[in-house]
């Protein structure tokens, strides 16, 4: 692969590619390189052919955009002035796009630094310089017409499919069990309530994976990154994303605290948005835990294994400060040996 990469590259720039390195990639079917040219560095990101995951798919976006979403969200959060990575190239042939290189300072080090120190001060910060970009980004981004982000959204129809996406891997195909009929009736019940119920909420540009492997820092400021799935959602899914983040585990204090603090930085009423950030805790981390097993099973990557149990404990302290859903908690408890093992720090 290094090998192809190089003559892409090389053949852009018109001069010779001295070394490529692969690089860590997160759970995408995107891969990520290092490319050396005598005067700099670059990031290769080669695209499979066809590769896409099935929430993709099923978003409500209609019609033939023309060009990768990465590049049209990209240019969309440059022009209102967003720190992300510079579109280099065109799609180059054999899926490869050429970004700016941001380095090697991934948020998640920083906040995994912090948390390793025992630094309470250090880890706040940071986070509340996140939680400002955050804020930042839902002031300035405004609908456009060339942002495909605006054109799709987190519908019932995606939220449900989620949903069962957890019941399918999180359960069935983890534990190698077929969850009773009467069981699934009711989780299905429950969790379109739930659905329903984030639908109704205000919807603004949502970046879908704002965590802290996609936030990098160059020269003391935070650049976004993995962008290309952005759409229309609640107000609050990306501070979940960033706080009930499965690689970093935050204190329930400080969670409090930047949820206020999120709050006031949009100037939205605080116990609103606490409702709203619990009710999604539910949706979005019970989406995560049956995606890292999926990624297991169809991908053959276990690496994510490991962040089931926090994902599922967020959710078992969610359903406890959204009581109305309560029932959801006694349904799983049995088939969720995470929920009878605490062991996370709530």
């Amino acid at each position: 692969m290094e090998a192809l990469i190089s003559e892409v590259v090389s053949d852009f720039f018109g001069r010779e590619v001295r070394k490529v390195v692969g690089l860590y990639g997160d759970a995408s079917y995107r891969r990520y390189f290092r490319v050396f040219l005598d005067d700099g560095t670059f990031i290769a990101m080669k695209m499979p052919e066809g590769a896409s995951s099935v929430s993709e798919e099923i978003t409500n976006y209609e019609g033939e955009l023309g060009e990768l979403p990465y590049i049209n969200v990209a240019r969309y959060l440059s022009s209102i002035g967003a720190n992300v990575p510079k579109v280099i190239s065109p799609l180059l042939r054999c899926g490869v796009l050429i970004l700016e290189d941001l380095g090697d300072v991934l948020f998640y080090a920083l906040a995994d630094s912090a948390k390793g120190s025992g630094s309470s001060d250090r880890l706040a910060h940071i986070y509340l310089e996140a939680v400002g970009l955050l804020a930042w980004l839902k002031d300035r981004a405004v609908p456009s017409d060339g942002c495909i982000a605006f054109k799709r959204s987190f519908d019932e129809r995606l939220l449900n499919w989620e949903f069962y996406h957890f019941l399918e891997y999180g359960v069935e195909a983890r534990f190698g069990i077929e969850v009773p009929r009467t069981t699934k009736e009711e989780f299905v019940r429950i969790t379109r309530l739930i659905s329903s119920e984030i639908s109704r909420m205000d919807y603004i540009f949502t970046h879908r994976d704002f965590q802290s492997r996609n936030l990098m820092q160059k020269d003391g400021r935070l650049y976004m990154l993995d962008f290309q799935d952005a759409l229309l959602g609640p107000e609050v899914y990306d501070l979940v994303s960033l706080l009930r983040d499965s690689y970093v585990v935050l204190d329930s204090e400080l969670v409090e605290r930047l949820i206020r603090e999120y709050a006031s930085f949009r100037n939205l009423d605080p116990e609103r948005i606490r409702e709203e950030f619990y009710l999604i805790t539910i949706q979005r981390k019970l989406k995560d835990a049956g995606r890292f097993v999926y990624i297991e099973k169809v991908k053959g990557n276990p690496a994510y294994l490991r962040y089931i149990a926090p994902s599922l404990l967020y959710v078992k302290d969610a359903l406890e400060k959204v009581p109305r859903y309560s029932p959801l908690k006694g349904l799983l408890l049995d088939l969720l040996p995470e929920w009878r093992n605490d062991g996370v720090d709530k």
